[in-house]
């Protein structure tokens, strides 16, 4: 293949544009054993993805370029000799590969010629004369590196009696067989000395970028066997280069006259502005050459794509014809900078200029505005990525930019590079814009300052206070507070979407909307510091009862784009109180005697209503263990015995809509009651969205009838315990009671406890009694006591009434727990299994351990009735604790079962 030489090229422009395709598919090649690797990448949620890495490796490919080109119809060279002389031939040979090859040389004759050379040579044209001068070699064969070319020259040796035309072409051959055959030339056969013009005619480099420089060189021969007497012309009009300007001054020729074409006329000093340049010659001898260079320089602005330039040579043994094919290279140039000002002017990439700040707000999105600029000769795409910080590119309308983006020369975008900030402190990206074309990278960086979202508070509140139970008709106040320490905000927005059971009365400067039901307040700007607004609503006549009135207000502004959101404020709604009755029976006892309370409680609300009744019984009355019974009033009565807290005694129970609940416990009267005894119970209701009703009371009042021992006499009750936790107060279950120990009085009465640890001593004179325990009957240390005395084991008890006085003593700390352990190990499983005794009942403890992930894992315990307990997993992996309930001891070895993929 060829780039353009000879004559081969006179009217053949569809060859030439196969040669430009050729040269740019020769650009392209990529070095054999050259690994490409490609890998995709996804963004979603400001979070980049991975794909796999793709690898391709480019194979080895032989391609050979001999030219010029040329076919017998059109062959590209033309000679002539006398019988008996030698030809020269002039040829190039390139690497069109993409890797080291050697080219075998050869020729083959055209059937149609007229006669056969002697000998037929090629040489090594070093000093690219076109001659086989003395010291080149001749050679068969030529190793070329890739993109590498050297000039040959086919000597051939015309017979003595040779007459006509030969056609011959010389052939370059791939080790695999590939070649490029067809670059003909013609030798006429003659005893008339003739002269021959060719005309060569080269660029180099063969492609340029805009801004660069190429030299075009003109070489013409004589390949005749006659002198070519002038005048000679040798003229490039500098036709088909768009885009190029001529080189004032460039212009060079060894020999002969440089003329030069300013549009009117030739002539011999150069002008300003150059149309052509011409070599006059007086003569051209057989085998002379002469040479005419001159430079041409690709404008910025120079559109890619191949420029076609011929030149002519007119004299004796002419015409001929020479075409070179320079190729503009695309220029692929861009910017990306702050918006309005891509190239980051005046101080440019890189710079200070380059950097866009801003502060925002955490929670809140901000967007900087930049502008991408394609500055290069041809349309391209780019791919635009944020670095440093995960980052949204929009388009100014708001949606996603396209990928890649695509701009013609010239051609610049705005879009938008959005940063959703979650937390306070300084977030720095750059923006990388990367040609798909070729031309590098360029990039830009945003710089925000994030507040904390405390910079910018919104506060609801109420009057009355949020969680005060409201009733049909009652007025009250929202109030909406608006704390900035971050920025004026323009064009805020303050709405407050009321709840559908309340009516609007007032707003302070608010818009009320009937259809939204909303308070709308417009601020341009909100300024900073605190802004207080107000609306007054009125709870409507016919909200129902535990209705749950929610509110809360909204901001936005062009600042903070997504809504901020105050806290909520609640009022439950209920329009009705409980009633409480309480009575007492008999109404008059003495001290001992038990007394029977009844409580009645009704819910008229039309909703259920948690109810907590409390009753707090005078000092001298003791609850009855046992006693309390309750229900639906009318119906039957179950036991239901209350919670203690302090002194008081404690119910809670759900009441429906209308209903009523009855209760009745029993007191006894104790010593040293007074005349009268009131005892006061408290309701209040609690609904299901947390109104609360009023607390109620209903009292009942009994008359003491005080006999002769009603404040004369006492009773000393107590209990000797292991106090296990050593929190002074009998905790049963946990303490345990010491019984048969001895407690003596310092009278001289003694007794013995009882299995539950206690004593008693009656008919005591009141006043302050010694009271001892037995450390014989009792080897266990007394825990500090209020009335302890000496070591602890005698008490100064002041007795009036009833009156107590316990023994905590110390626990020893020898207590024996006991519980089971097994171990399964199997494999990469490990499954541990214990027993725990519990307070009441046993706790099963399965830990399961894995070194690997295990597929379809199943789990058996046995249990005591012959059943198992399952647990399965799809896929397990790490470690699991699984637990379950036992009543009584049991323990067994568990089962487990997995597959492997």
């Amino acid at each position: 293949m060829g780039r353009g030489m000879g004559r081969r090229w006179r009217g053949a422009s569809g060859w030439a544009f196969a040669l430009t395709l050729l040269l740019s598919v020769a650009f392209a090649l990529t070095p054999a054993g050259t690994v490409i690797r490609n890998q995709a990448v996804a963004e979603a949620s400001g979070e980049r993805y991975l794909s796999n890495v793709a690898e391709t490796r480019v194979q080895a490919v032989c391609r050979p370029l001999l030219f010029p080109d040329g076919t017998p119809e059109a062959p590209a060279l033309r000679a002539s000799a006398a019988p008996g002389g030698w030809v020269h031939l002039p040829y190039r040979l390139k690497n069109g590969g993409n890797a080291p090859y050697t080219f075998a040389l050869s020729h083959v004759l055209h059937g149609t010629s007229s006669w056969v050379p002697e000998a037929v040579r090629f040489y090594l044209d070093v000093n690219a004369n076109a001659l086989s001068d003395p010291g080149e070699p001749e050679v068969s064969e030529v190793a070329l590196g890739m993109g590498e070319e050297v000039a040959l020259v086919l000597a051939l040796k015309v017979p003595a009696t040779a007459s006509g035309s030969l056609f011959i072409t010389p052939v370059a051959t791939c080790p695999g067989g590939e070649e490029d055959g067809e670059n003909y030339a013609r030798v006429e056969a003659s005893g008339i000395l003739e002269p021959s013009l060719f005309l060569a005619k080269a660029a180099s480099p063969a492609a340029l970028l805009p801004g660069e420089r190429a030299t075009f060189t003109l070489t013409l021969r004589n390949l005749g066997t006659g002198e070519a007497r002038g005048p000679i012309l040798l003229s490039d009009p500098l036709a088909g280069l768009e885009g190029l300007r001529y080189v004032p001054g460039s212009a060079r020729a060894p020999k002969g006259i440089l003329e030069f074409f300013d549009g009117a006329a030739w002539r011999t000093e150069e002008p300003p502005s150059v149309l052509g340049v011409r070599l006059r010659l007086e003569r051209l001898l057989p085998g002379e050459e002469a040479t005419l260079s001159f430079q041409v320089e690709a404008l910025p602005t120079a559109s890619p794509g191949p420029r076609e330039n011929r030149a002519l040579a007119e004299g004796p043994g002419g015409p001929a014809e020479g075409v070179a094919v320079l190729e503009v290279l695309p220029l692929y140039r861009h910017h990306l900078g702050p918006g309005g000002n891509p190239k980051a002017l005046p101080g440019g990439e890189g710079s200070g200029d380059d950097l866009q700040e801003a502060r925002g707000l955490a929670g809140q999105p901000y967007c900087f505005r930049h502008t991408l600029l394609n500055e290069g000769t041809a349309q391209d795409r780019y791919r635009i990525r944020v670095e440093g910080a995960p980052g949204r590119l929009l388009t100014l309308q708001g949606t996603p930019l396209p990928e890649p983006v695509p701009l013609g020369p010239g051609e610049s975008l705005d879009f938008l590079a959005c940063f959703d900030a979650k937390e306070a402190g300084v977030l720095e990206a750059t923006l990388v814009a990367a040609s798909l074309g070729g031309g590098g990278e360029n990039r830009t960086r945003d710089r925000l300052e994030v507040l904390p979202a405390e910079a910018l508070v919104l506060r609801k509140e109420a009057d009355p206070a949020p969680g005060t139970t409201l009733k049909a008709g009652d007025l009250f106040t929202y109030a909406l507070v608006v704390e900035n320490r971050f920025a004026p905000l323009p064009n805020a927005r303050v709405e407050d979407r009321l709840p559908p059971w309340v009516e609007f009365l007032e707003a302070s400067g608010g818009s009320y909307d009937p259809e939204s039901h909303a308070v709308v307040f417009l601020l341009d700007p909100l300024p900073l510091g605190e802004t207080r607004l107000w609306v007054r609503v009125r709870v409507k006549a016919d909200t129902p009862d535990d209705t749950l009135l929610q509110n809360r207000f909204t901001l936005t502004s062009e600042s903070t784009p997504n809504p901020l959101v105050s806290n909520e404020v609640r009022h439950p709604v209920l329009s009705v109180n409980l009633a409480l009755s309480k009575e007492v029976a008999p109404k008059e006892a003495a001290p001992g005697d038990l007394l029977t309370y009844t409580l009645k409680v009704t819910n008229p609300a039309s909703t259920p209503l948690e109810v907590r009744l409390e009753d707090t019984p005078n000092p001298r009355l003791a609850y009855l263990e046992g006693s309390a019974r309750g229900g639906r009033c009318g119906g039957s009565l179950n036991p239901l015995e209350p919670v203690r807290e302090g002194a008081s005694l404690r119910w809670t129970l759900t009441l429906g809509p209308k209903e009523s609940f009855c209760l009745e416990y029993r007191m006894r009267v104790l010593p040293g009651a007074p005349a009268t005894l009131v005892n006061v119970a408290e309701a209040q209701g609690l609904s299901a969205q947390g109104a609360a009703t009023a607390r109620v009371q209903a009292r009942a009042q009994v008359r003491v009838r005080l006999g002769p021992l009603g404040l004369e006499r006492g009773v000393l009750l107590g209990r000797v315990y292991l106090d296990v936790n050593e929190d002074g107060r009998y905790d049963p279950g946990n303490d345990v009671p010491l019984p048969g120990a001895r407690v003596v009085l310092a009278n001289g009465w003694q007794t013995l406890t009882d299995r539950e640890g206690r004593y008693a001593f009656r008919d005591l004179e009141p006043g302050v009694w010694q009271v001892m325990l037995d450390p014989a009957s009792a080897p266990f240390p007394p825990l500090p006591h209020p009335e302890a005395l000496g070591e602890g084991y005698r008490h100064g008890v002041r007795v009036q009434g009833l009156s107590v006085s316990d023994f905590p003593l110390k626990a020893p700390k020898g207590f024996l727990e006991a519980y089971r352990e097994t171990t399964l190990r199997f494999g990469p499983l490990t499954l541990e299994k214990r027993l725990l005794p519990l307070k009441e009942g046993f706790r099963v403890v399965l830990l399961l351990r894995s070194q690997e992930p295990l597929e379809d894992l199943t789990v058996r315990d046995p249990q005591p009735d012959g059943t198992e307990k399952t647990f399965h997993f799809a896929l397990f992996s790490g470690e699991e604790v699984l637990e379950y309930a036992l009543e009584e001891p049991y323990m067994s070895d568990p089962e487990v079962r997995w597959r492997y993929p």
